[in-house]
């Protein structure tokens, strides 16, 4: 690996996690306001910045494993997009319903209460509200970056900052 593929694949994964970051910076904001009205505080800025450096790296590795290119050029593209979210989207569940159950266990002691608190409990909503904006937040990622492969690369970027002459 030369010194030019470590820097596209530095400039790549930085993409993805500073989009991502916006996107749960965005969800935070969105949390924070509703709980406000209850005058509950909320800050997950750390949480935002966490995730989104996983999740931005995870998905640019992905992106390159037969999961992530499945049907890329065997399907249309809106295929693809749909496929690559709800795969995504389905890890993304598995992970923040492991994390709910793991802390109920850690205050019940019992898999099975922490099962059923979690499952019966509030947290059941978000999960479910979680891993929906993560999912719209694939979507977006998924869709840009198939139509950016499909433009041969930084082509997106130059035209929506208005920079597609100067290339």
């Amino acid at each position: 690996m030369n010194l030019e593929s470590i820097k596209e694949e530095l400039k790549t994964a930085g993409l993805a996690t500073l989009f991502f970051l916006v996107c749960f910076l965005f969800v935070i904001a969105l949390k924070k306001l509703f709980l406000a009205q209850y005058d509950i505080g909320f800050y997950g800025v750390s949480v935002a910045l966490l995730g989104a450096g996983i999740v931005g790296k995870v998905v640019v590795v992905l992106d390159k494993l037969r999961a992530g290119t499945r049907f890329e050029t065997s399907r249309p593209p809106w295929v693809s997009i749909l496929y690559k979210t709800i795969v995504y989207s389905a890890v993304v569940l598995l992970v923040v319903a492991a994390e709910n159950v793991f802390h109920a266990y850690r205050e019940s002691h019992a898999l099975g209460t922490a099962v059923t608190e979690v499952w019966h409990g509030r947290d059941r909503n978000t999960i479910a509200a979680t891993v929906l904006c993560i999912a719209v937040a694939f979507a977006v990622y998924n869709l840009l970056s198939t139509i950016n492969r499909r433009l041969a690369n930084r082509r997106l970027a130059a035209f929506l900052l208005g920079k597609e002459g100067d290339e």
